[in-house]
């Protein structure tokens, strides 16, 4: 069994929840596919599935701070593309100051970082 512990730090983020349209609302933890995504592209794996049965666990360091920016998004309704109509605001949520402590453990001996 193999443990390694790693602390992550990100200045800003936006875990965006499926379901959110307009308003970008954004999850106030990153969820734990996110981090296993993170920790694959770390070593450069692209199989998703090559680590199956790896467990993770995941530690807020500080509570991030919420923020919601309004940005000018464009949808193209006309063809004129400087057309009022296209723009639309739209709304994300960002977490800013994220740590954490992510532990992964495996019981596949033989996996090695490349």
């Amino acid at each position: 069994m193999t443990t390694i512990a790693l602390k992550v730090e990100v200045p800003i983020a936006c875990f965006r929840q499926s379901r959110a349209r307009e308003y970008a609302e954004t999850y106030s933890v990153p969820p734990p596919s996110t981090v296993y995504g993170m920790l694959l592209s770390i070593i450069g794996e692209t199989d998703r599935y090559k680590h199956c049965g790896t467990q993770l666990a995941i530690a807020l360091l500080s509570k991030p701070e919420k923020s919601i920016v309004i940005r000018t998004f464009r949808r193209f309704k006309t063809k004129d593309i400087h057309n009022p109509k296209n723009a639309k605001p739209d709304y994300q949520g960002l977490l800013t100051n994220i740590e954490f402590v992510v532990w992964v453990k495996t019981d596949k001996a033989k996996l090695t970082l490349p």
